[in-house]
């Protein structure tokens, strides 16, 4: 098994969250964490990353940001509340956002999730917790990984 890295070895921009969906369980750890760390509380439907289960009974799929290169979302944004991590390389959500789901319907991954906060809609995305994935470790099949 390799070694794991630190997070100061790492240049800007390389970390990327890897799933594996052959050794999902769906068990939603993932999601209960990423919306615990970001939210404050489980909230399934604000979170990251979501569990889709596949139509395979018992196979699930992960759905995360890629991270894309090209960042269509931060692009199709009119505020110009998205923009890429510079230490993590994680588009990330930024102030001034207005709820519009612009950026949801740009993703190619579906990765953008618009949820009910406090009254308004806005969005949720990876933003791989400033360089260290929460839900990494937090998954006890080990299917996701960075």
């Amino acid at each position: 098994m390799p070694k794991k890295q630190e997070v100061n070895d790492l240049k800007p921009g390389v970390i990327k969250l890897r799933t594996n969906p052959d050794v999902c369980q769906g068990c939603r750890s993932c999601e209960a964490v990423c919306s615990l760390v970001h939210q404050g509380f489980v909230a399934p439907s604000s979170t990251g990353i979501k569990v889709v289960e596949r139509e395979k009974l018992g196979t699930f799929e992960l759905v995360v940001c890629q991270q894309c290169f090209d960042m269509p979302c931060v692009y199709a944004c009119p505020t110009g509340a998205m923009a890429r991590n510079a230490y993590s390389g994680a588009v990330e959500l930024g102030e001034g956002c207005i709820g519009c789901g612009a950026c949801a319907a740009a993703c190619p991954y579906d990765a953008i999730i618009m949820s009910e906060v406090s009254g308004e809609m806005m969005p949720h995305k990876c933003n791989l917790c400033g360089g260290l994935p929460e839900c990494v470790s937090a998954c006890p099949r080990q299917a996701l990984s960075w």
